[in-house]
């Protein structure tokens, strides 16, 4: 196993078996930095236990959570309930279920709650970005407005590199065909695993790639793409 590795990990949206399944096969290490990208809450069904699994994991390695336009819609809602319908629809139900089905806010618990708080906007290594959404490829990283980190998406003129030079890591443009967006400059890990897509896990540096899906089967070299509705496509020929 090599050592000092920086690893990304996609949206997890509250699919556990999937993370636990990634992280068993990555073996973190206090060595190790591991980037969750944000949106990991809500969807999937099980919030509850991934916030339980990455706080644990924070133990075990050099942990960097950011925060995705999901974990703001709920931060947001904390403070002004007002937006709590908006939340509810896009996945809050799933999230609050998982704490006590048919639950309400206060059904969060504190820690939970700080430990979305004390999310990063962005991450900035030597040589990568990483940031949920798609950032201004034209300004430095730290200059980005909370919509460009959150909610942008990775399409027309943002397909750019960096001005940075670095190579940028990001999620939240959903690939629904379960394959990694690479535009070599710039790459998208958010492979749909709530859809029956698969989370990816992505070694900065190696790019070497772990995927399960949301059941919690790791994907194999040669494995089919798994489509939208959930069903298994047929590589072109």
């Amino acid at each position: 196993m090599s050592l000092n590795r920086t690893i990304a990990i996609g949206d997890i949206h509250g699919c556990y078996l999937a993370l636990d399944t990634i992280l068993d096969a990555i073996s973190p290490t206090m060595t190790d930095t591991i980037i969750i990208l944000g949106d990991f809450i809500d969807k999937g069904r099980q919030t509850k236990e991934v916030i339980d699994r990455l706080i644990s994991l924070s133990t075990n390695c050099k942990l960097i959570h950011l925060i995705g336009n999901h974990e703001e819609v709920l931060l947001n809602t904390l403070k002004d309930e007002t937006s709590l319908n908006y939340w509810m629809q896009c996945g809050g139900v799933s999230m609050i279920n998982s704490y006590r089905f048919g639950g309400t806010l206060s059904d969060i618990p504190e820690d939970h709650i700080a430990f979305i708080q004390s999310g990063w906007e962005y991450y900035e290594s030597d040589s990568h970005i990483f940031a949920h959404a798609c950032p201004d490829p034209d300004i430095p990283i730290e200059q980005n407005e909370a919509y460009s980190l959150r909610w942008q998406l990775l399409e027309g003129d943002h397909v750019r590199p960096h001005c940075s030079g670095k190579q940028v890591i990001v999620g939240h443009t959903e690939q629904i065909d379960g394959e990694v967006l690479d535009y070599d400059f710039i790459k998208c890990i958010d492979t749909a695993c709530w859809r029956y897509g698969w989370l990816t896990a992505l070694e900065v540096n190696t790019g070497q790639l772990w995927q399960a899906q949301r059941f919690g089967m790791l994907r194999e070299s040669g494995d089919c793409p798994v489509g939208p509705i959930g069903y298994r496509t047929t590589p072109e020929q």
